[in-house]
């Protein structure tokens, strides 16, 4: 019995071993590597700085226009709605494989997951860290990118109905 242990002790430590052997091929054959520095010199495209904008101005109007009490849920769910379809159009605009187009496109799947959050959260304070994703990823990309005239968004909105 103890032979059989230490011969299946052998055996994962040999699979672990050739696992992390290829992983580090994998990682170290990569040509760009994704760094933060490479996307800042890059300027989205018209398209994706008009959608941005667009983005960042409905949620300031609908912050603006917060209405009161248990329609907070389906405001979110309008917003999140109005967002989904600028969200999808500038994921397709992520045809290069370049470092500020991957980056890009980790942003949006962020805005998605949020937006997602926003639409079908059962709960409304889900829904309203569903806003706060978004606009986190939005204020992370004006960081990121070279957007003229981009503001920041306040990211210390009202999340909660308490």
């Amino acid at each position: 019995m103890r032979q059989t242990l230490d011969t299946l002790v052998v055996v994962a430590l040999l699979a672990l071993g050739s696992t992390a052997a290829s992983a580090a091929t994998l990682v170290s054959s990569n040509p760009a590597p994704l760094t933060a520095e490479a996307a800042r010199n890059w300027r989205p495209d018209e398209r994706v700085r008009v959608g941005i904008d667009a983005m960042r101005e409905s949620i300031v109007v609908s912050a603006s226009l917060r209405p009161q009490g248990a329609t907070d849920a389906v405001r979110l769910a309008q917003l999140g709605r109005a967002m989904e379809a600028r969200v999808a159009g500038m994921i397709a605009c992520c045809t290069q494989d370049d470092v500020g187009s991957r980056h890009l496109y980790a942003l949006l799947v962020e805005m998605a997951d949020g937006i997602a959050l926003m639409q079908r959260a059962a709960h409304p304070d889900a829904r309203r860290m569903g806003l706060l994703k978004v606009v986190q990823a939005l204020n992370l990309y004006g960081t990121m990118f070279t957007h003229p005239g981009w503001r920041a968004l306040d990211e210390t909105l009202e999340v909660s109905a308490q």
